[in-house]
């Protein structure tokens, strides 16, 4: 990860009215990089830091808080990432070849649990699972945190 791509990412958040530390714009680079997206130029950082925001005003409009509590970072992570990558892959700017989707889930059930691997489905259903699957990430913890707006 290139010092320079953090301060650009945090910058920008800094631009849009974010106040998420530096160490959360590190967290989602290295979250992007282990999923295996590594493309970074100018438009690229500055829509990371457009998902990351959006995403976190997505969490404090539906939470009606100010701040986004350290213990959703993951969750706000991992929706800022699939914003990111779904954004990509809208605008036809996403390699599927480069993004690692193995062992990607197919589909999950809650009712006596069924979970599948589907090795049959192509890259971009197991790309469509891994976006949905990130965008929707931690809808449960939020209601911890909801606040009732008068």
């Amino acid at each position: 990860m290139d010092n320079a791509n953090l301060t650009e990412v945090r910058k920008d958040l800094e631009c849009m009215g974010s106040s998420l530390p530096e160490a959360f714009c590190r967290m989602a680079i290295m979250r992007l990089e282990a999923v295996g997206y590594t493309a970074w130029d100018a438009p690229g950082l500055w829509n990371l830091a457009f998902s990351i925001r959006k995403a976190e005003q997505e969490v404090l409009d539906h939470c009606h808080i100010d701040e986004v509590p350290n213990s959703l970072y993951f969750m706000l992570c991992d929706r800022s990432c699939g914003h990111f990558l779904h954004g990509l892959k809208q605008s036809g700017r996403l390699e599927i070849e480069g993004i690692d989707l193995s062992g990607i889930l197919t589909s999950l059930s809650e009712g006596d649990v069924k979970v599948d691997f589907d090795k049959g489905a192509s890259d971009e259903a197991r790309l469509d699972a891994l976006l949905g699957a990130m965008m929707g990430s931690g809808k449960e913890q939020l209601a911890c945190y909801r606040k009732l707006r008068f």
